[in-house]
């Protein structure tokens, strides 16, 4: 690596020097805004030198964490992990880490450096569960470094940390708020929707059960026990892009879980199962058939196991998560209300059971939250039942004065 040199443009001076190379390609780190040569020099060879620490005994690879990401993805990554979280992590790497950390020797990552950018995206009101997903994302490729490729010794993510959480951004949390959905509003989404519609079913899997939308979308009539009045959330659905195709993988978190209906929900199910009896009847050998490959993508060539979906059509054709895309557009302008989406009617069923007085127990399970305090810290929702709910404790604990 050639030494830091510094060049005057304008009134300004600024710093550059030469890093490791990038899909073969020299990268250049340069900085401009001194006031003085001396300045800029100063600030080229302190920044120059997070590159050439290292505080290793062996000689590690010169290979830049940019390229090393490209080969993790490729070697490990895709082979291993499912669809989904691949497209999750391109995603979480092409906008968060590469800018900040694709220029780096894999030698050069230092505990700081990384700290540092965990710190810069905390600070620019990322959500804690993104931030949690990159540092998931850097210790795992790193942890991949030193084993089994032995590129370097030890991985540098070990003593980098989340923010507390009692620590606050500079700039507020980027999450959408949790919105609460009005009986009322349900009323009037269902009516634009009703029973018949393809957004019916899921609307209500949504609002009644607290299902994911992937899971609403990924019943089978085997999982629903029609003699307790249960339903087993057994997977999800999630589309694959290469293959054009839909596919069915464990529920998020593995939360397998079995959750009770209630009477409406379970007479809406029993009037379904007998509305798809009648058509595949009249439809006979014209009924769409769907089956479950051994790789779990749902077709209808016959490739695999024959299955019998909730969602599907009168002539047996897939309903896909994607029409919740028109059925929130149709919310938002027709309807006018704009905060709407699948997830607020998971959120609104958590906040009614909550505030119904459920036990706190029994809605982690019924939603699948992997923490009681995630159903507390996250879903719960103060509506206006539940603060005159308050408002009443209080009063029962010191009582009225008279």
């Amino acid at each position: 690596m050639a030494g830091v040199s510094v060049e005057k443009r304008g009134s300004k001076w600024r710093y550059r020097f030469d890093v490791s190379q990038v899909d073969g390609k020299r990268v250049r780190i340069t900085q401009g805004g001194f006031s003085t040569k001396k300045e800029a020099l100063a600030a080229g060879v302190k920044r120059m030198d997070e590159f050439e620490k290292t505080g290793s005994a062996f000689k590690p690879s010169e290979m830049s964490y940019g390229d090393f990401l490209t080969e993790w993805m490729e070697k490990y990554c895709k082979p291993n992990l499912k669809p989904e979280t691949v497209v999750n992590y391109e995603k979480r790497i092409k906008l968060h880490i590469r800018p900040k950390l694709e220029m780096y020797k894999l030698k050069n990552l230092t505990s700081a450096v990384l700290q540092e950018l965990i710190n810069e995206k905390f600070q620019a009101g990322y959500a804690r569960n993104t931030l949690s997903t990159i540092r998931g994302i850097l210790s795992a490729s790193l942890d991949y470094a030193v084993e089994p490729m032995k590129y370097i010794d030890k991985n540098p993510m070990a003593y980098v940390k989340l923010p507390s959480y009692r620590a606050k951004s500079e700039v507020p949390t980027r999450t959408a708020p949790h919105v609460y959905i009005l009986p009322e509003q349900m009323e009037k989404i269902l009516k634009r929707f009703p029973e018949g519609s393809t957004a019916h079913i899921p609307l209500q899997l949504g609002y009644r059960c607290g299902l994911r939308i992937g899971e609403a979308f990924a019943i089978f009539w085997s999982d629903i026990d029609f003699e307790k009045h249960t339903l087993s959330v057994n997977r999800q659905i999630q589309w694959d892009k290469p293959a054009q195709l839909w596919y069915l993988t464990e529920p998020k978190f593995e939360s397998f879980r079995t959750i009770d209906l209630d009477d409406e929900m379970f007479d809406l199910l029993v009037r379904e199962k007998e509305r798809q009896r009648r058509a595949k009847e009249f439809r006979g050998e014209s009924w769409i058939q769907q089956y479950e490959s051994k790789k779990r993508m749902v077709n209808t060539s016959g490739d695999g196991e024959p299955i019998e979906m909730v969602m599907v059509r009168d002539d047996g054709s897939l309903i896909a998560p994607r029409i919740m895309q028109h059925v929130s557009s149709i919310i938002h302008y027709q309807m006018k209300f704009p905060e709407f989406d699948f997830h607020s009617l998971r959120h609104t069923h958590c906040s009614m059971m909550i505030a119904a007085g459920a036990p706190l127990k029994y809605v982690q399970t019924r939603m699948g939250h992997r923490r009681s305090d995630v159903t507390l810290n996250v879903y719960q929702h103060i509506t206006e039942v539940m603060e005159e709910s308050g408002k009443n404790v209080l009063n029962d604990m010191f009582g009225r004065v008279s």
